[in-house]
């Protein structure tokens, strides 16, 4: 029963919207009727600038942070995947959030959080692979997606539990869901890019 309490309480911990609670300490208003209508750090940046950016990536990743590891903890008694349940739920919570009418963001700051806390060399893999799509493409969607990739990868190469697999296989499959616009736009070569962090610009209009 503690198990099953923890793990509706890292959903709704999740479904605290970083870019939602703090937009009214940065002077803004809903982030999803404006820019991308994401509620997500990427959105929070291109809207309401780099404060207002960061400290939602900030509040956004501790929630996954404390999904994964505080949350569990109080179920000592718990089943051994326990962690990855909280962690996926927070995520889930973040993406549907019923605080906002199950409107939320994608997903990958607070799926940063939680992978930092259960699977910190994958995290550390993925992120060089982000860095590296994002300075060569310029699209921070892609980025994510190969990031989320290569989570994957390193639990299928590297000896993993069954926990880890399946944790990895379905936040993969939740990324590329909620990316799944702008993998239409990257189709049909409409996506913004991030030009100010390429190596080599391209003319297009940031985003």
């Amino acid at each position: 029963m503690m198990a099953l309490l923890v793990m509706i309480g890292a959903y709704l911990l999740g479904a605290l919207s970083g870019s939602l609670i703090l937009a009214p300490l940065f002077g803004r208003g809903d982030p999803r009727l404006s820019g991308s209508g994401n509620a997500g750090a990427t959105n929070a940046l291109r809207t309401g600038g780099k404060v207002y950016g960061a400290s939602v990536l900030l509040f956004d990743v501790l929630k996954g942070v404390l999904a994964a590891a505080l949350l569990p903890a109080l179920a000592p008694a718990g089943p051994a995947w326990l962690a990855f349940a909280c962690g996926g739920l927070a995520v889930v919570g973040h993406v549907w959030p019923v605080w906002f009418g199950f409107r939320g963001g994608k997903g990958a700051a607070t799926l940063i959080g939680v992978i930092a806390v259960l699977l910190p060399a994958a995290l550390a893999v993925a992120v060089l692979v982000w860095v590296a799509t994002l300075v060569l493409t310029g699209f921070v969607g892609l980025a994510t997606i190969l990031g989320m990739l290569t989570v994957l990868l390193y639990t299928l190469i590297m000896p993993s539990t069954a926990a880890m697999l399946v944790f990895a296989g379905l936040m993969c499959l939740l990324v590329v869901y909620t990316h799944r616009e702008n993998i239409a736009r990257m189709r049909a070569g409409r996506e913004n890019r991030f030009e100010r962090v390429m190596l080599l610009r391209r003319g297009r209009r940031s985003s």
